[in-house]
């Protein structure tokens, strides 16, 4: 009898152990499990790496359906600051320094469009402010007066095909409610995607010591505007020209040409390969900068990412260089 008292206290130890040993397991040396892979972005560090087994199926998870955020070597190819992403079998072709920081100059202006466009309705009317019509003496701009007013679609248009900086803070003053309020409008939209190497402090890419993101950020930016099919409609235009209400009521028009020399025609892509368009940005700060979407002959759709060079030439011979790389 004694015997099996003894046993049945064992038992009782033995379970309440377990029970202890769960709880502990759950609570402060749990730590692995609470952390996501957006709180993992979000610390000190830009360039959030996979540093262990567990780091990376969180990220796996993270970016389920994306490409994931690895450089990758070339024996051909030594673009600094670059990425090629194949939409279609979400993997990264080719990737150098794709999570360092950088200055987005006017690829900032394709956030601008998503905001705008997710929360805002084509037709509605953009009225142009004093601030917006005075952006800046070396900004490029359509010259619009105070006043002036045209839909949400004009705007867009006017936005990514010119890379109008008068237009993106009318953008931001209709849609926000406020300048303020649609830039943080801006950064909530970021860490929704998961671009959380991104901060925004304003609607057109103007440089600011605290305006950054990364190449793959940008990658995430483009993937999710061109799910919009008016970006889709916008972004392959080599210029644009529209009617839209003057100050007086009066009808007023601008025509205007692409920043993009593969839209434009002066530049070439690789045989093969269609440019559908996308989004460059000059400022001194950050060089010259382009990321497009293309195609290759079997209608697959890339995107390409070449930030910081130092002079257009260089651009262009880069992003044709990543180009090439696209299977056919």
């Amino acid at each position: 009898m004694s015997g099996v008292k003894c046993i049945s206290k064992y038992k009782k130890l033995f379970i309440l152990s377990a029970v202890i040993g769960c709880a502990f397991a759950l609570s402060g040396c749990g730590r692995v499990i609470h952390n996501d892979y957006e709180s993992m972005r979000a610390s000190d560090s830009v360039n959030p790496m996979v540093t262990s087994q567990t780091s990376s199926v969180r990220e796996k998870s993270f970016a389920s359906g994306l490409c994931l955020p690895e450089d990758t070597k070339s024996d051909k190819l030594n673009i600094e600051t670059a990425g090629l992403f194949d939409l279609s079998s979400r993997k990264t072709l080719y990737g150098n320094g794709i999570n360092k920081r950088v200055f987005p100059a006017s690829t900032t202006k394709l956030m601008t469009a998503l905001v705008a466009i997710k929360n805002g309705d084509p037709n509605q009317r953009i009225r142009i402010s004093e601030r917006a019509a005075n952006p800046g003496a070396d900004a490029q701009r359509l010259v619009l007066d105070p006043g002036d007013s045209m839909s949400l679609e004009q705007a867009i248009n006017y936005l990514l095909v010119f890379s109008a900086n008068d237009v993106a803070i009318a953008i931001a003053e209709n849609i926000g409610g406020s300048y303020d309020g649609f830039v943080e409008m801006m950064n909530q939209e970021a860490r929704a995607i998961g671009a959380t190497g991104t901060h925004f402090t304003n609607p057109h890419g103007l440089h600011d010591e605290n305006h950054y993101t990364t190449p793959y950020d940008l990658y995430l930016i483009l993937n999710e505007a061109v799910k919009y099919d008016l970006i889709r409609k916008i972004i392959p235009q080599s210029g644009y020209n529209t009617m839209f209400v003057g100050t007086n009521g009066d009808s007023k028009s601008i025509a205007v040409n692409a920043t993009d020399a593969y839209l434009t025609g002066d530049v070439d892509a690789p045989e093969g390969i269609t440019v559908l368009g996308g989004k460059t940005g000059t400022t001194e700060p950050a060089g010259h900068c382009l990321i497009i979407l293309s195609q290759n002959a079997k209608g697959n759709d890339y995107i390409s990412v070449v930030m910081k060079t130092d002079s257009l030439e260089e651009l262009y011979d880069d992003m044709n260089s990543l180009l090439a790389e696209i299977p056919n």
